[in-house]
Protein backbone atom coordinates (compact mmCIF):
# COMPACT_ATOMS: atom_id res chain seq x y z
CA UNK A 1 0.00 0.00 0.00
CA UNK A 2 1.46 3.32 -1.02
CA UNK A 3 2.04 6.19 1.40
CA UNK A 4 -0.04 8.50 -0.78
CA UNK A 5 -3.05 6.13 -0.62
CA UNK A 6 -2.77 5.83 3.20
CA UNK A 7 -2.50 9.63 3.55
CA UNK A 8 -5.55 10.20 1.35
CA UNK A 9 -7.49 7.56 3.28
CA UNK A 10 -6.59 9.22 6.62
CA UNK A 11 -7.69 12.60 5.29
CA UNK A 12 -11.05 11.14 4.26
CA UNK A 13 -11.47 9.54 7.71
CA UNK A 14 -10.57 12.82 9.42
CA UNK A 15 -13.07 14.67 7.24
CA UNK A 16 -15.78 12.15 8.12
CA UNK A 17 -14.91 12.41 11.80
CA UNK A 18 -15.14 16.22 11.76
CA UNK A 19 -18.45 16.02 9.88
CA UNK A 20 -19.86 13.56 12.42
CA UNK A 21 -18.66 15.71 15.32
CA UNK A 22 -20.20 18.83 13.77
CA UNK A 23 -23.49 17.03 13.19
CA UNK A 24 -23.50 15.77 16.78
CA UNK A 25 -22.88 19.28 18.17
CA UNK A 26 -25.61 20.74 15.95
CA UNK A 27 -28.11 18.18 17.23
CA UNK A 28 -27.14 18.92 20.85
CA UNK A 29 -27.47 22.68 20.24
CA UNK A 30 -30.92 22.27 18.71
CA UNK A 31 -32.26 19.96 21.40
CA UNK A 32 -30.58 21.30 24.53
CA UNK A 33 -29.77 24.87 23.59
CA UNK A 34 -26.39 26.53 23.55
CA UNK A 35 -25.04 27.66 26.93
CA UNK A 36 -25.83 31.37 27.17
CA UNK A 37 -28.15 31.17 24.14
CA UNK A 38 -31.92 30.93 24.08
CA UNK A 39 -33.38 27.50 24.62
CA UNK A 40 -36.20 26.00 22.56
CA UNK A 41 -39.66 27.55 22.62
CA UNK A 42 -42.17 25.82 24.89
CA UNK A 43 -45.78 26.37 25.92
CA UNK A 44 -46.00 28.51 29.04
CA UNK A 45 -47.05 26.75 32.21
CA UNK A 46 -48.06 27.81 35.71
CA UNK A 47 -44.50 28.91 36.60
CA UNK A 48 -44.24 31.33 33.67
CA UNK A 49 -47.78 32.60 34.31
CA UNK A 50 -46.85 33.24 37.95
CA UNK A 51 -43.82 35.30 36.84
CA UNK A 52 -46.04 37.41 34.55
CA UNK A 53 -48.72 37.85 37.21
CA UNK A 54 -46.18 38.74 39.91
CA UNK A 55 -44.51 41.34 37.65
CA UNK A 56 -47.68 42.72 35.99
CA UNK A 57 -47.32 46.27 37.34
CA UNK A 58 -43.65 46.46 36.31
CA UNK A 59 -44.60 45.19 32.83
CA UNK A 60 -47.29 47.90 32.53
CA UNK A 61 -44.76 50.59 33.55
CA UNK A 62 -42.41 49.44 30.75
CA UNK A 63 -45.08 49.39 28.02
CA UNK A 64 -44.70 52.05 25.31
CA UNK A 65 -46.82 55.16 25.83
CA UNK A 66 -49.08 54.36 22.88
CA UNK A 67 -50.34 51.25 24.70
CA UNK A 68 -52.95 52.70 27.00
CA UNK A 69 -55.09 50.83 29.53
CA UNK A 70 -57.32 49.58 30.84
CA UNK A 71 -55.59 46.25 30.55
CA UNK A 72 -57.35 42.93 30.82
CA UNK A 73 -55.71 39.77 32.11
CA UNK A 74 -52.13 38.99 31.05
CA UNK A 75 -51.81 35.42 29.76
CA UNK A 76 -48.40 33.79 29.26
CA UNK A 77 -48.51 31.83 25.99
CA UNK A 78 -45.03 30.57 25.12
CA UNK A 79 -41.52 31.14 26.40
CA UNK A 80 -37.80 30.58 25.93
CA UNK A 81 -35.12 30.70 28.59
CA UNK A 82 -31.51 31.76 28.77
CA UNK A 83 -29.42 30.42 31.62
CA UNK A 84 -27.14 33.07 33.10
CA UNK A 85 -26.45 33.65 36.82
CA UNK A 86 -30.13 32.92 37.24
CA UNK A 87 -32.53 32.65 34.32
CA UNK A 88 -33.83 35.10 31.74
CA UNK A 89 -37.38 34.23 30.71
CA UNK A 90 -38.50 35.51 27.31
CA UNK A 91 -42.30 35.18 27.45
CA UNK A 92 -44.94 35.91 24.80
CA UNK A 93 -47.88 37.47 26.66
CA UNK A 94 -51.41 38.05 25.42
CA UNK A 95 -53.03 41.14 26.91
CA UNK A 96 -56.70 40.35 26.66
CA UNK A 97 -58.79 43.22 25.39
CA UNK A 98 -61.91 44.48 27.04
CA UNK A 99 -65.01 45.86 25.36
CA UNK A 100 -64.19 46.95 21.85
CA UNK A 101 -60.45 46.52 22.41
CA UNK A 102 -58.64 43.80 20.50
CA UNK A 103 -56.14 41.49 22.13
CA UNK A 104 -52.54 42.70 22.08
CA UNK A 105 -49.29 40.77 22.30
CA UNK A 106 -45.96 41.58 23.90
CA UNK A 107 -42.68 39.85 24.59
CA UNK A 108 -41.43 40.28 28.13
CA UNK A 109 -37.95 39.54 29.43
CA UNK A 110 -38.03 38.68 33.12
CA UNK A 111 -34.85 37.90 35.02
CA UNK A 112 -35.29 35.40 37.86
CA UNK A 113 -32.26 35.38 40.12
CA UNK A 114 -30.87 32.56 42.18
CA UNK A 115 -32.40 34.26 45.24
CA UNK A 116 -35.94 33.75 43.81
CA UNK A 117 -36.36 37.46 43.10
CA UNK A 118 -37.44 38.61 39.67
CA UNK A 119 -37.41 41.83 37.67
CA UNK A 120 -38.66 42.97 34.28
CA UNK A 121 -35.70 43.78 32.04
CA UNK A 122 -37.55 44.50 28.81
CA UNK A 123 -40.86 44.64 26.98
CA UNK A 124 -41.51 44.62 23.22
CA UNK A 125 -44.78 45.03 21.35
CA UNK A 126 -45.19 42.23 18.81
CA UNK A 127 -47.79 40.52 16.67
CA UNK A 128 -49.38 37.23 17.62
CA UNK A 129 -47.11 35.31 15.26
CA UNK A 130 -43.74 37.00 15.88
CA UNK A 131 -41.11 34.52 17.08
CA UNK A 132 -39.46 35.04 20.44
CA UNK A 133 -35.96 36.39 19.87
CA UNK A 134 -33.31 37.82 22.19
CA UNK A 135 -33.83 41.49 23.04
Amino acid sequence: MSTHYRSTNLQAMNGSLFFALGLFLAIIALTKGIPGGLGPQSPAGPGEQALVTKNRNAIIRKLPSFMQGPFGPFKALTYKTQVVQGTNYFIKVKIQGGRGVRDRFIHVRIYAGLNNRSRVDGVQTVSQYDPILFF
